[in-house]
């Protein structure tokens, strides 16, 4: 049995202390590591949301709000106070803030991914950043009264602890101050520390329970500002929910002295091998893409194909183009999908996703053309803790939602389907 862990609402606050550079304005060098506190705000902070940091539920709300995912980070603008507080290098530590999460529960999954941990009691840090070293001193302090946990075991607590040993240990081998870089040699060493880290740790793991799969996550920076990421995983004995597959991805970014605006280009490609015989998700996927980020906008398109050789001739090959935009105030995503296989004339299908986000909630607005011809809109609206959705499939081009009278929506849960009250043609 696990340790019962609340869950991590995206409204819950974290605090908490690390240090950093500090350096006097005028400049007056050397610059000194002096302690800096690092102030309350929410998990799903706006500019980490535009970054593509934040990593939180879709269809799954705790009284009425997302729930945290594996690999969330509160992301960039997080605003740190140093000591004394007037700082030289305050705007360089802004662009490159985070707070991100160390464990999560392998045993329960939402949209997909394992659940974010973090709290008090029991104490789970998240791992801000700090010089000359990430700190696992930030907390989660508004979830204490959540009424939905999720057991954390013991494989949780030991992987979440020895990958921020081995984080902190190579933060501290590669610190550097603000004007020297690591050589091309020192980004290699780097990156095979990193792959040594988790692999270390996925074996751990997988030593203690064998679901847990043996995972190696590298990432290298190489010549030119190119940027090379291998992620493999390997051996679980449950497939269905962790596949065996391998991808790599080569990205080329570009960078303003803070970086607080980047844009970059890049491709990937991934094969999976054994997803406990599910077909549908065993073959190469592949994609390129660019994308831009400034204060409070994010964008990026993509063209992608995937290609799974066993499955059924209408499941086979897709061919996918997407865009999507973030900002602070919600976000639009539009793709198109080509199914060569499909019957003839059904090929085509297309999904726009709209999310509007206010005080008192979000409201977010599927639209899709199916390939029948067909259009369904559904309507997730959390608003005051309370989570309804409204769906209809109809054979035209999508029509307003007439207004609805009575109850506005059931009691807040936490649920795989986002709510109540759905109305029109059954789906």
């Amino acid at each position: 049995m696990g340790v019962p862990v609340p869950v991590t609402r995206s409204n819950d606050l974290s605090a908490g202390y690390s240090t950093h550079l500090f350096l006097t304005i005028p400049p007056a060098p050397p610059p000194t590591i002096n302690a800096a506190i690092e102030i309350p705000l929410p998990h799903a902070w706006p500019p980490g949301e535009s970054a593509g940091k934040v990593q939180k539920t879709t269809t799954v709300f705790v009284n009425g709000k997302n729930v945290m995912l594996d690999l969330h980070d509160c992301g960039p603008v997080i605003p740190q106070i140093t000591i004394p507080p007037v700082n030289a290098l305050f705007p360089m530590q802004l662009f490159k803030s985070k707070r991100a999460v160390t464990v999560t529960c392998f045993s329960v999954r939402m949209n997909g991914k394992t659940t974010a941990c973090t709290g008090v009691w029991p104490p789970l840090a998240l791992l801000a950043c700090g010089d000359p070293v990430s700190w696992p001193t930030t907390f989660t302090f508004t979830n204490m009264c959540v009424n939905v946990h999720v057991g954390v075991s013991g494989a949780d607590l030991i992987g979440g602890l020895l990958l921020t040993l081995a984080t902190m240990a190579i933060d501290h081998c590669f610190f550097r101050l603000p004007d020297v870089k690591l050589n091309p040699w020192e980004e290699l060493a780097k990156g095979f520390l990193g792959a040594a880290a988790s692999a270390t740790t996925s074996l751990v793991q997988h030593m203690l329970d064998p679901r847990y799969p043996i995972r190696i996550d590298t990432k290298v920076k190489a010549p030119g500002g190119i940027e090379i990421k291998i992620i493999a995983s390997t051996l679980s004995t449950d497939t269905t929910n962790n596949p065996q597959k391998i991808s790599i991805s080569i990205e080329k970014k570009v960078e303003d002295k803070y970086k607080s605006r980047a844009a970059s280009i890049g491709g990937s490609g991934e094969y999976t091998w054994d997803a406990g015989g599910d077909t549908t998700k065993e073959g190469f996927k592949g994609q390129l893409g660019a994308a831009g980020a400034g204060p409070g906008l994010g964008i990026k398109g993509t063209a992608a194909g995937e290609h799974h050789p066993d499955a059924s001739e209408e499941q086979r090959t897709k061919w996918t183009l997407k865009k999507e935009e973030a900002t602070p105030f919600g976000s639009e995503s539009k793709q198109h999908d080509y199914n060569p296989g499909a019957p003839e004339g059904q090929g085509w299908s297309s999904k726009t996703e709209r999310v509007v986000k206010g005080q008192s909630g979000d409201r977010r607005t599927t639209t899709v053309a199916n390939p029948d011809g067909t259009t369904t809109v559904t309507v997730v609206e959390n608003k005051d803790g309370k989570v309804t959705m409204k769906s209809r499939k109809h054979p035209g081009d999508p029509r307003p939602f007439p207004e609805q009278t009575g109850s506005s929506g059931s009691p807040s849960r936490a649920a795989d389907a986002a709510g109540s009250n759905v109305w029109g043609p059954p789906l």
